[in-house]
């Protein structure tokens, strides 16, 4: 079980690893499959961004690229999902569904009853309109988590996983 400062610490690393490949080099690099199996954790639990087989090079003063869809169901930006549309925006959405996989434990798509299937960002928005952040928090933790931490954690989630492209925030 990770404890919330480890979980903090691992959203922070993973937060500078993307804004390294996407404003950094000089050529920006789209993963096009960040997701927790792909998120690496050394013996100090410091994350690394890691399977780069899906990554996409930006060329200079292209905005998105459109390319066959690849990835994992559940951590899909909409806009590359349905239209192949791949932009440093997709890898800021599955950063966000990421964030809220480590706040909550819960997976990216889970199946419900009946066979539907619902994303973590479905289940997530009632509880932040009605701000029940404590809520969100994986029950294992007992209450051991940074209150003010959770809320920042999850708002910028939320941010990330607009289901328009242009208003997610940068890395």
């Amino acid at each position: 079980l990770l404890d919330w400062p480890t979980r903090h610490r691992v959203a922070l690393g993973v937060a500078q690893g993307l804004a390294y490949l996407h404003h950094d080099l000089l050529f920006p690099i789209v993963h096009r499959d960040i997701k927790s199996s792909n998120i690496l954790l050394d013996a100090d639990f410091e994350p690394k961004v890691a399977d780069f087989g899906f990554a996409k090079l930006i060329p200079d003063g292209v905005s998105h690229l459109t390319t066959r869809v690849k990835g994992t169901l559940g951590y899909l930006a909409p806009e590359y999902a349905m239209w192949g549309k791949v932009s440093e925006s997709c890898d800021v959405y599955s950063f966000g569904v990421l964030l809220l996989e480590l706040v909550s434990a819960r997976r990216p798509l889970e199946k419900l009853p009946g066979g539907v299937k619902r994303e973590i960002v479905q289940w997530a928005a009632p509880l932040v309109e009605r701000r029940k952040w404590e809520r969100l928090a994986d029950p294992r933790l007992a209450g051991r988590f940074d209150a003010q931490q959770l809320r920042a954690v999850v708002e910028a989630a939320m941010l990330c996983t607009q289901s328009n492209a242009e208003s997610r925030p940068a890395m």
